[in-house]
């Protein structure tokens, strides 16, 4: 994806809430520890107006220009004590601000894996999954850590406000000198805007880019050791490393750029009050006192000048977060990326209750002109229209690009119908997604994908072993290949299954849907990677079961069982009825199975 592109998915609503609203939402979730970290911090920040208001009355006792009963022991006993109070603020709030930012991370990470699962499960993200991870990953994690700038500002304005006043008051005319730096950073912080959200964007993106390719590395390393592409795909990543390097590179020295400018504005500010308040010093209209007052704070305010122009730019880089994890919602207010929902981090959370017995018994499906087309192209469905009656067997068939998967898909819905309806037992289905589901639907795609962890695992996924994994193992011919494995059901498959086979890895998921009991069986070629033995056998189990099947399959042997064949061209059902009607009415079918037949 070009940098362009990147830019266009990433690019902010122009309808989202400023970024202060969205950290307000933030804080709220845990104000109690947001205030206790919030006041150590300030604490931390603002510690350092104190060694000069205590040099100046050390220096006082030393003149004796001190107020009555105040010593060096006073000052001593006062440093000690604020010393004490200020580790303990620190401490405090380290504590504090740790359990507030993972609550955080944690809430922005699981608002947006919930609309993710939400959205059909075939477009649920809005760009590939390396940016998504590191969306779910790295976003959010600026976004927490963005929790801090509020009183890290504040404290920064206390402090430089605090400074400015006491400085005010030992010399107006000196003290106006150090507004000149901090004009000038609060003026640079502002021209640097655009392009500090311009470069971080495209860092967020290079780094998106090289997370996905390291996944499509770990998913197909069987396939590039079988084509020998090792070499290729180590120089594609390099590529792909050597642009996030780059774009790194520019983000850090862009950062680092305006910090130094900054910092040597605050000194060249701070170098100018000092030179103009030494020459007060030769007139004596400074005592020792003052000066240490003056030269400590003059230093530090300085200093805070260009911490609030990092904080500045920091606020302005953080809106590239919450522009692309905004752009991970797909269509869902915005606001809902900081939702308060519950989060489970001192315990396991509730475990997953089974799917609750049907309703009422499966009747029939009815799909009444659907249609769905992708967006910029002629692909897809129109106006298709079926009917599944329980207890019978659908397999759709056609030529590659037909549009029998997306069939499925929209049906399911797993892609979003553009027009039509569903009807279950006669009642509309206004969300297909979430209604034709275990127990009433299961669904097995041609490229199925397993989880990290085992065999027993991928087929539960959280139900009860209430006999169910025996009969689904047993219907998914997946004996043979346990009795191989030296720990049957625990053996550990890999990264989406990488120690299995292909034939394995469509078994094992086959499994994992009959393990779900359903009403209605879909399966998208489920035996495309099996050996003839294995399919025969597979199919012979799945008709036994005597269940409602709607499948895609070219398998001679499989469309002459099925009570009905749907043959789809150029997204559309071309012809149906059994198997012999279609060789009889339809030359598409003759011309693909008839020679077989004969």
């Amino acid at each position: 994806m070009t940098a362009k592109a990147n830019a266009k998915a990433n690019a902010k609503p122009a309808d989202a809430p400023p970024t202060l609203k969205f950290l307000a939402r933030l804080i709220s979730y845990s104000p109690g520890r947001y205030l206790l970290a919030a006041l150590g911090w300030m604490v931390f920040h603002l510690w350092p107006l104190m060694p000069g208001l205590l040099g100046k009355a050390l220096f006082d006792v030393l003149e004796g220009r001190a107020a009555l009963g105040f010593t060096v022991w006073t000052v001593v006993a006062i440093v000690v004590a604020a010393g004490l109070a200020r580790s303990a603020a620190i401490l405090g709030a380290t504590v504090a601000w740790a359990g507030w930012y993972l609550r955080a991370r944690g809430l922005v990470q699981r608002n947006m894996l919930s609309r993710i699962f939400r959205r059909p499960g075939a477009d649920a993200a809005s760009g590939s999954v390396g940016e998504t991870v590191s969306t779910v990953r790295d976003d959010s994690d600026a976004i927490a850590m963005m929790g801090g700038w509020g009183f890290d500002m504040l404290s920064a304005l206390i402090f430089a406000g605090g400074g400015l006043i006491i400085l005010l008051s030992v010399d107006v005319q000196v003290t106006l000198v150090v507004m000149v730096p901090l004009a000038l950073v609060l003026a640079l912080a502002q021209l640097a805007r655009a392009k500090a959200y311009r470069i971080r964007e495209q860092s967020r993106a290079a780094t998106a880019q090289v997370t996905g390719t390291i996944g499509e590395i770990v998913v197909a390393v069987r396939g590039i050791k079988a084509a020998h592409k090792e070499k290729q795909v180590v120089a594609r990543l390099r590529e792909h490393n050597a642009i996030r390097k780059r774009a790194m590179i520019r983000d850090k020295v862009q950062s680092l750029a305006l910090d130094s400018v900054f910092n040597s504005t605050a000194s060249l500010g701070a170098g100018l009050t000092l030179l103009v308040a030494a020459g007060q010093m030769r007139t004596g209209e400074f005592t020792i006192g003052d000066f240490v007052l003056f030269s400590t704070y003059l230093m530090q305010v300085s200093d805070y000048t260009g911490f609030m122009g990092y904080l500045v730019r920091t606020y302005q880089q953080s809106g590239v977060a919450f522009s692309r994890a905004v752009s991970l919602l797909r269509g869902a207010p915005p606001m809902s990326l900081v939702d308060h929902n519950k989060l489970y981090l001192r315990g396991d959370p509730p475990p997953v209750a089974p799917p609750a017995p049907l309703d009422e018994e499966f009747r029939s499906l009815e799909v009444r002109s659907l249609s769905h087309v992708f967006p910029g192209s002629t692909h897809g469905v129109r106006d298709v229209s079926l009917t599944i009656r329980a207890g019978t067997v659908t397999v759709v068939t056609g030529e590659v690009g037909s549009g029998k998967t997306t069939l499925l898909r929209a049906v399911l819905g797993l892609y979003e119908r553009q027009d039509g309806e569903i009807r279950w037992n006669g009642n509309a289905v206004e969300s297909p997604g979430e209604f034709l589901i275990p127990p009433r639907v299961a669904y097995t795609p041609q490229n199925p994908a397993l989880l990290s962890g085992t065999i027993r695992e991928n087929i539960l996924l959280g139900l009860p072993d209430d006999g169910r994994l025996e009969r689904a193992v047993h219907t998914a011919v997946l004996e043979p290949d346990l009795e191989r494995f030296d720990h049957g059901l625990a053996t550990e498959i890999g990264v989406r299954g990488v120690r299995l086979s292909g034939g394995q890895i469509q078994r094992t998921a086959a499994a994992r849907m009959f393990a779900r009991e359903p009403a209605l069986l879909v399966m998208d070629d489920l035996s495309s990677a099996l050996d003839v033995e294995t399919e025969r056998e597979l199919w012979r189990r799945i008709f036994a079961t005597s269940v409602t099947c709607l499948a895609v399959s070219h398998r001679p042997a499989v469309l002459e069982q099925a009570d009905q064949v749907l043959l789809m061209k150029n997204g559309r059902i071309e012809a149906s009825g059994t198997f012999t009607e279609l060789l009889a009415a339809s030359a598409d079918m003759r011309s693909r199975y008839g020679r077989r037949q004969g």
